[in-house]
């Protein structure tokens, strides 16, 4: 069989900083986001560094969870309390309290994209390396759905299966693990497995806006002024002769 005595070797998993991980110069997930968006026609998300993004709850909650000796109380607008009340809710899951035991947080990676040869980067939320298990990646959402149908809904509509394959495609993990966190009343924990369907249709969207972010001038053209103001706000070069 072609290339089978070169074995696949995972990327290294990299301590960074929040910074430093953002001044890396590839193609993150958010950046994927940013250019769904100029094609979709939504206005530009404005870009954040970490100190801004330690105002959300959603970071905040991060924090406690996966980093707490880095939790920071007190921030205006924030409620600590029900920040560490979610955190115990999730930590009451058996499954989830052993894979938080056995993994690495905030984990960041390099890696090429072997369709399109883009140099792409993510940061993971907990990353688990073990004998014991799949090699599996968690990523932690909060949330405002109403029930475990609503979120998985959610998964799709908000992308997190595009997140979910460009994460397991570039780390060829065994298993990609989603979790919503209810910041509402019941505070339920919904853990999905992502099914290689779900894997499948987010690696056809993450494929198409990596050709996309290399050629922007296929773009449609009601949506190419857009499409290429985004590329250009990346700071990253297109490849348009590549199309």
């Amino acid at each position: 069989m072609p290339d089978s005595a070169v074995p696949f070797r995972r990327p290294d998993l990299l301590r960074l900083d929040y910074d430093t991980y953002r001044a890396l110069p590839a193609v993150a997930n958010s950046d994927l986001s940013r250019l769904r968006d100029a094609l979709d026609g939504r206005p530009p998300r404005p870009q954040t560094s970490s100190n801004e993004g330690a105002l959300s709850f959603g970071t905040a909650f991060h924090t406690a969870l996966l980093e707490p000796a880095d939790y920071v109380a007190g921030q205006p607008g924030l409620n600590d309390t029900l920040v560490w009340w979610l955190v115990d809710g999730v930590k009451l899951n058996a499954q989830l309290a052993e894979l938080l035991s056995l993994g690495t947080p905030e984990t960041s990676v390099l890696f090429t994209e072997p369709v399109t040869d883009t140099l792409c980067k993510l940061r993971a939320d907990l990353v688990v390396d073990h004998p014991d298990q799949p090699f599996t990646i968690i990523d932690f959402k909060t949330t405002m759905a109403r029930d475990a149908d609503h979120f998985l809904w959610q998964c799709s509509a908000y992308d997190y299966d595009r997140q979910a394959a460009f994460y397991t495609d570039a780390l060829q993990a065994e298993r990609f693990l989603l979790v919503g966190v209810q910041k509402v009343e019941p505070f339920s924990v919904f853990t999905i497995e992502v099914s290689e369907q779900m894997l499948a249709e987010g690696r056809t969207k993450y494929q198409r806006l990596l050709r996309l972010l290399k050629a922007p001038a296929t773009a449609p053209a009601y949506r190419a002024d857009a499409v290429q103001a985004a590329v250009d706000a990346l700071g990253l070069h297109s490849q348009d002769s590549d199309a």
